[in-house]
């Protein structure tokens, strides 16, 4: 299993981290086209997704793992959700994304409307268009007011972190932050963070938008929702494999110390039981010679 385990992290790895350079384009063209449209007097909040809500109910997105045996991968995110269910006991509802979520979900006794399953493995965008049509479709229908969603960001292949994010309506600030945290602060890809801050124009950036800004918002702001459910979940998966590959490396180890020692006290005892009948051979001998 740590070898499977190994094999699925590098491969969740590579793909989360390779997405993050398109990931973090993506969401700071969304912040200056909003920033930009805004500047220039459109009314953003005609925009479905950017639309403040009605409804007070907020919408709860947890992701999970489908399979156990990942160490703490999946009570971290749980432990993360209680916080907020500790502060907000009731109007909320909950779509889970993974078994272990779904099954949290039933067992806690919450409102699950809606439940995901078999993202493990996710590589293609395709692959979360379910998921993210549905948090489209919800939100833009009034079943709920707000998406918040606690997963596991993937730091190092020692290191994931339980996350809250606000991920609907969209906003000017919380699109910053969210591209903030795709760049880690160090390790791989860090260097890109110093290489935008010296590449990011002083003044505001001009768009010429067309047909419409309002049109290319409607558009485009669907598309980078679904971008960013999507660099979610792989963020998850990478995180997922990383705490599983060190929770059978664990145990491996662990295995490895039991086996020493068992073989260590079967020996000493056959050692001890071999003594024993050496003297009692002995002795049985000087009984008879005497």
């Amino acid at each position: 299993m740590e070898l499977v385990a190994a094999t699925k992290m590098r491969r969740a790895q590579e793909t989360a981290l390779n997405s993050r350079p398109y990931a973090f384009a993506a969401f700071e063209m969304l912040a200056n086209v909003i920033e930009a449209v805004g500047r220039h007097g459109v009314d953003l909040l005609k925009t479905a997704l950017i639309r403040e809500p009605q409804n007070g109910t907020h919408a709860v997105l947890l992701v999970a793992s489908d399979k156990g045996l990942a160490g703490t991968f999946n009570s971290a995110v749980f432990r993360k959700f209680e916080q907020f269910t500790s502060e907000r006991k009731e109007g909320f509802v909950i779509i889970a994304a993974g078994q272990r979520a779904k099954e949290y979900a039933e067992r806690k006794g919450f409102s699950l409307i809606r439940s995901f399953v078999r993202h493990g493995d996710v590589v293609y965008p395709r692959e979360t268009d379910e998921l993210a049509e549905f948090l489209i479709q919800e939100f833009t229908d009034g079943s709920w007011g707000r998406l918040i969603s606690f997963s596991t960001n993937f730091v190092s292949a020692l290191k994931q972190e339980a996350v809250r994010r606000e991920l609907l309506p969209l906003n000017f600030e919380r699109i910053r932050e969210a591209v903030d945290e795709i760049i880690p602060k160090t390790g791989r890809y860090a260097e890109l963070r110093t290489r935008i801050e010296e590449a990011r124009p002083s003044s505001p950036v001009e768009y010429l938008i067309e047909p419409s800004p309002e049109e290319a918002l409607e558009r485009l702001v669907p598309a980078l929702f679904k971008m960013q459910i999507y660099h979610l979940i792989l963020e998850s998966n990478a995180s997922e494999h990383s705490a599983r590959r060190l929770a059978m490396k664990n145990a491996s180890d662990n295995a490895a110390e039991l086996t020493d020692e068992l073989t260590s006290l079967y020996n000493r005892a056959r050692q001890e039981q071999i003594t024993k009948e050496l003297l009692e051979i002995t002795g049985t001998a000087r009984a008879l010679g005497a």
